[in-house]
């Protein structure tokens, strides 16, 4: 028997069996188990301090250790986390296209609404991950976790201001692996009679916009018909 593996099998029976509040979140990620423990639980959901340990699959050995702050688990009838909730409050991918998985940790809510994550990059010859400022205070100053668009290698991050105004930002990573503004598309549905888009593109190191102005009925019925095909 492998005994990393044996180790690994004994440390989560029985941190499960002598606690509520720790558990291993299964299928979150591609190379890592991730086990987590949390402060407070109750019958249906864990808050408050927390610490994230990721073992890695094939060695079962600690890859590293994360703490949150304020961290959050919503708990099913079991006392299991929702799958749903996982993916909001420990977020697995590759943000910055290296090919290497990256994660976020969930540490509170910016301006008390949407969930803020704190963000760091696997870091290979490190074999380690750091906390990268730039993708963190992209989530800080934006309505919650951004995604990405690995075919065009975009990294998207989304404003709200109450129903009707919202603005998608795309970045890109530049040689210096520095985040670069490339695209932004603003949508204003204010008026009860048209609807106002701004996109503004970053082309040959110049911003180009172009506003349009819809009736609200015709631009609803675009949209429909785009998502459709």
């Amino acid at each position: 028997m492998n005994y990393n593996k044996f180790l690994m099998t004994s440390v989560l029976l029985g941190g499960l069996c002598n606690a509520q509040n720790f558990f291993e979140l299964i299928n979150v990620s591609l190379n890592f188990n991730v086990v987590v423990n949390v402060e407070t639980c109750t019958e249906n959901k864990c808050s408050g301090k927390a610490t994230i340990d990721l073992y890695d699959k094939n060695t079962m050995r600690k890859y590293h250790t994360f703490f949150s702050y304020d961290f959050y688990l919503d708990l099913n009838e079991n006392q299991k986390p929702v799958f749903d909730s996982l993916k909001k409050s420990v977020v697995l991918g590759d943000f910055n296209f290296d090919g290497t998985e990256d994660i976020a940790i969930r540490n509170g809510n910016v301006r008390h609404e949407n969930p803020f994550y704190e963000v760091y990059l696997n870091d290979l010859d490190k074999q380690q991950f750091v906390l990268n400022e730039e993708l963190t205070n992209l989530v800080r100053f934006n309505s919650g976790m951004f995604t990405t668009d690995a075919e065009r290698r975009r990294i998207i991050a989304y404003q709200q201001n109450g129903c009707c105004w919202n603005l998608t930002s795309e970045y890109v990573f530049v040689p210096e692996k520095r985040l670069l503004k490339v695209l932004e598309f603003e949508e204003d549905t204010r008026d009860p009679e048209k609807v106002k888009t701004v996109k503004r593109e970053f082309i040959d190191y110049k911003w180009f916009a172009k506003t349009t102005i819809y009736p609200r009925e015709r631009y609803y019925k675009e949209n429909e018909n785009t998502e459709r095909n």
